[in-house]
């Protein structure tokens, strides 16, 4: 499978600057915040072993698997494509203790479609509970890319979500202490990824 991390490397008070300078830098090269259509959401829970669900966007049936490689650890594979399957390696998932002795520890993950109206790409956005578990990932001529990962943005995040309206993208980042930083996503159509802008910022 393809696995490659879209880490931004900086940290400290240099993160504000970071995103200022990115989200200029955006505009110039002709990214924008796309209008978007969001699928109905799956869940897939996994008692042991595997668990998959067929997804049927934009005429293309795409099946999606969870495996467990460890107590809350899972692969998220997908196929078919025109290319070998995709995983997302060891993504921090959830564990749902059994609520008798008898009934078995499960992991779930939520996955919903994502559609640009403007150009028509397709992406998943992955949700398990945790911030490495954010992701999401784009379908495009047979081929899965990763398109962003929650955990790239400099922090110590525990959780993080994605809230989808038809005029934008909204990442929440969760510390430990439960502060939440907002960020909106801006599209780059270039190179088919998004980048967090903080939401004071004006675009």
């Amino acid at each position: 499978g393809v696995d490659f991390p879209l880490t931004a490397e900086t940290g400290g008070d240099g993160n504000k600057g970071f995103y200022l300078a990115l989200s200029a830098a955006l505009l110039l090269s002709g990214s924008a915040y796309a209008d978007w259509i969001s699928g109905n959401s799956a869940s897939l829970t996994m008692p042991s072993g595997d668990s998959s669900i067929m997804m049927d966007l934009a005429d293309t049936p795409i099946l999606v698997t969870l495996t467990e490689q460890a107590p809350g650890k899972a692969d998220v594979t997908f196929e078919p494509g025109t290319e070998t399957p995709f995983t997302l390696k060891d993504i921090p998932v959830q564990l749902f203790k059994g609520k008798t002795k008898t009934s078995p520890d499960s992991l779930n993950i939520s996955i919903v479609p994502i559609i640009n109206s403007g150009n028509g790409r397709t992406f998943y956005l992955i949700e398990t509970g945790e911030a490495r578990g954010c992701v999401l990932v784009s379908y495009q001529n047979g081929k899965f890319t990763r398109a962003f990962e929650a955990s790239s943005v400099p922090g110590n995040w525990k959780d993080a979500n994605i809230a989808i309206t038809s005029k934008k993208l909204v990442l929440d980042l969760i510390d430990s202490k439960g502060a939440v930083t907002e960020y909106q996503l801006a599209y780059d159509k270039k190179s088919n990824t998004f980048y967090p802008v903080p939401m004071q910022v004006e675009i």
